[in-house]
């Protein structure tokens, strides 16, 4: 798979993005119309969500015109993957908006790292690329991330690493998420990520009027080692992106630990909230997160 993945990584270089960009989304389109479970996940999000944005219920041509803008951007963050050596050459760095690199000096003056929660929104590979690269030469940046074998694991891990984003691999290296941090680092985590209810590492909180329940890794780390916590990313403006990072998260801790870990978390997807509504587009979401 490894040698699959480069040769056509090096092959769709020779082509144009936009081009690559109207196939991938009318491919996308054409898989998740066939696919019928997952459009339907995604149908019955954002029907949550638009619901909450535009404060009544969306309507049917609402939902899917979202979608369908949701279909292309996801084609497009596919074409990525695979065209991100040569996406990054052509374009200079996203810049940092909002609070930008100042909410991120703050966070360092605390001395005890910074986790950025990150969600399945836009392209977290370029929001990872931006962090470190305005971050180069300040702090090392590492990205938790999925074990996913073989030579895809490979070929992921061997080019975030070639723009300054060192892989943990939790049933490998998860050490190394703690050193990042006691060396005053940044640590990426998936903060979005459904998991069942019997999953003892899961949490129920509040997210868009509803009751899901997640995963807590970001809240656990946070808790053990006093990180500070951002929730951003790297929402698309035409076909380039732009650092979104928001505010460090304020919370009280109790030092009760399953409480704090709740409190925690529930601050963290609150600010997800506020990012996927500014941008519900850019959100990919395809399993039922609201059941």
């Amino acid at each position: 798979m490894y040698y699959v993945l480069k040769a056509v990584s090096w092959f769709i270089q020779f082509f144009p993005l936009k081009a690559l960009y109207s196939i991938a989304g009318f491919i996308t389109k054409i898989v998740f119309l066939l696919w019928k479970e997952k459009s339907n996940n995604v149908y019955n999000n954002f029907s949550v969500i638009l619901a909450v944005k535009y404060g009544r219920p969306a309507t049917d041509a609402e939902i899917k015109n979202i979608m369908r803008r949701n279909f292309e951007n996801y084609g497009k963050f596919s074409v990525e993957f695979l065209y991100i050596n040569k996406l990054i050459k052509k374009g200079a760095l996203p810049e940092m908006r909002g609070r930008g690199i100042a909410e991120f000096e703050k966070a360092f003056s605390y001395g005890k790292g910074i986790i950025i929660g990150t969600l399945h929104y836009s392209n977290w590979d370029i929001a990872g690329i931006t962090i470190s690269g305005h971050m180069k030469g300040k702090a090392e940046v590492w990205a938790i991330a999925d074990d996913l074998g073989g030579g895809y694991n490979r070929f992921i891990q061997e080019t975030r690493k070639a723009y300054g984003i060192n892989i943990v691999l939790p049933n490998r290296n998860l050490k190394d998420a703690y050193r990042c941090l006691q060396n005053n680092g940044i640590l990426n985590v998936l903060v979005d990520r459904p998991v069942a209810r019997s999953d003892k590492t899961g949490v129920e909180v509040d997210f868009f009027g509803k009751k899901i329940f997640v995963a807590t890794a970001a809240a656990r780390i946070a808790i053990k080692t006093g990180a500070k916590i951002i929730v951003g990313g790297a929402p698309r403006e035409g076909d380039w992106f732009y650092g979104d990072p928001g505010p460090i998260l304020q919370y009280s801790l109790t030092g009760d630990y399953e409480k704090d870990i709740l409190t925690v978390t529930q601050a963290i997807m609150k600010e997800a909230e506020r990012i996927i509504l500014e941008h519900p587009e850019d959100w990919y979401m395809f399993r039922p997160m609201f059941k």
